[in-house]
């Protein structure tokens, strides 16, 4: 804490670290302390010229309780050096200041005011309580001196001097004052002081009642179009809610509906699992018999020629029960979907030309079918002949390249 004394008043000054703050967006710093036992002095400093954006009342209520003034009158002095501008929050702060806030301020001086400014200064000091006043001066040795000439002008509670009434000073104030409440406090329900026609400048507040009138004109059409918006929208948002109700109904419907799909092909799944098993189990008792009867012919001790004849027919057979059940294992879903594609748009083709038809899909040659099917090579070319003619191919169309064109076009939907 650093204390030295006022050049003007000899009063002591007190000045604490944590009664500065900061404002980041108009880049301004505020420092206040305090002189003698009922003077606030604040001075707004920054590297060019800014705005003023708000009061910091927290910091100054501490300031007024460090110097125990909560029942008593206060001096303010503020420095507005490097202000250009002041903002619509800040003007409604200082009317906060005065009626709601602080203590009763007595007097608020300002000084280093720029002409840009001078003008919000006067309007916001017109809507002084009737127990205070504003005033603007030149420099902090002026500010000083009207503190001095205050403090002897009233005692501990006396009021300060009122200004004649419809004089010029009252007249301007009133209309300043009556000017800040329309533009910046938005009081337009306060009527406006008109003051009689022996005053003069009646003119003047009349003009400004019908502005009043106006704005309050406005405000309640404004308000008018507000409801009919929120109506509107309201009733848009019940609309929609009902649509959305229905649109989630529908999709309640949708997943019941293809649960209830999911749990059929789940069901028709494990059934053709059942009948894979059992053909796979038929296909077992059968490479079973074959190899026990190629044993038996070895051990009937029949002619060489036909043994061997006879043992090249069970091993033929063997290894055809052997790819077939190979080939039930190898299919796949995508295959089963191949042949229920297929069934559905060429009912005609038998049991044998589909088999042919995912044989052709899954690239078996012809010899690796005559096996499977226990025909001979030639037999399986005149069974993938018929096919072409079944299923209306060209000349140049093969069968490997439309069963292709089947699986892309079934992966597209």
């Amino acid at each position: 804490m650093k204390e030295k004394n006022c050049p003007v008043t000899r009063l002591p000054i007190i000045r604490k670290p944590e009664w500065e703050v900061f404002h980041p967006g108009p880049d301004y710093r505020v420092v206040f302390e305090t002189i003698g036992t009922d003077i606030i002095h604040a001075i707004v400093s920054a590297e060019r010229g800014t705005y003023l954006d708000f009061i910091d009342n927290e910091l100054f209520q501490t300031v007024c309780n460090a110097l125990k003034v909560e029942e008593k009158k206060v001096f303010v002095v503020i420095d507005y050096d490097p202000i250009r501008e002041v903002r619509l929050s800040y003007k409604q702060d200082y009317a906060n200041l005065f009626y709601n806030w602080g203590p009763w301020i007595a007097l608020l001086v300002v000084y280093n005011v720029h002409p840009d400014i001078r003008t919000d200064m006067e309007g916001l000091g017109a809507l002084c309580p009737l127990k205070s006043r504003a005033m603007i001066v030149d420099s902090y040795a002026d500010a000083m001196r009207s503190v001095l000439e205050a403090q002897e002008q009233f005692g501990e509670d006396e009021s300060p001097r009122a200004v004649a009434a419809d004089s010029e000073e009252d007249l301007k104030n009133r209309f300043l004052a009556a000017v800040a409440r329309l533009s910046w406090l938005d009081l337009v329900d306060h009527p406006i002081d008109i003051p009689s026609k022996e005053a003069g400048r009646e003119v003047y507040f009349r003009a400004l009642e019908a502005l009043r009138m106006d704005l309050l004109e406005g405000r309640e059409h404004h308000e008018k179009e507000v409801s009919a918006i929120k109506q509107e929208y309201a009733g848009r948002e019940a609309q929609y809610g009902l649509q959305i109700n229905l649109l989630s109904e529908d999709a309640r419907k949708s997943r019941r509906y293809f649960e209830m799909e999911r749990d059929s092909l789940k069901d028709t799944l494990a059934l053709k699992d059942a009948e894979l098993a059992a053909v796979e189990h038929r296909y077992d008792d059968a490479i079973h018999s074959l190899s026990s009867l190629c044993t038996q012919i070895v051990d009937a001790g029949i002619e060489p020629k036909l043994q061997q004849a006879l043992v090249g027919v069970c091993s033929d057979l063997s290894e055809r029960e052997q790819a077939g059940k190979a080939l039930g294992r190898e299919l796949t879903e995508a295959d089963a979907g191949f042949i229920s594609k297929l069934e559905s748009l060429h009912p005609a083709l038998s049991e044998r030309e589909r088999r042919v038809s995912l044989f052709v899909k899954l690239n078996y040659s012809s010899r690796e079918m005559s096996r499977i099917l226990g025909v001979s090579v030639r037999g399986v070319e005149n069974i993938r002949y018929r096919l072409h003619k079944k299923l209306g191919l060209g000349r140049h169309q093969s069968l490997k390249n439309y069963f292709a064109g089947l699986v892309v076009a079934d992966a597209l939907r």
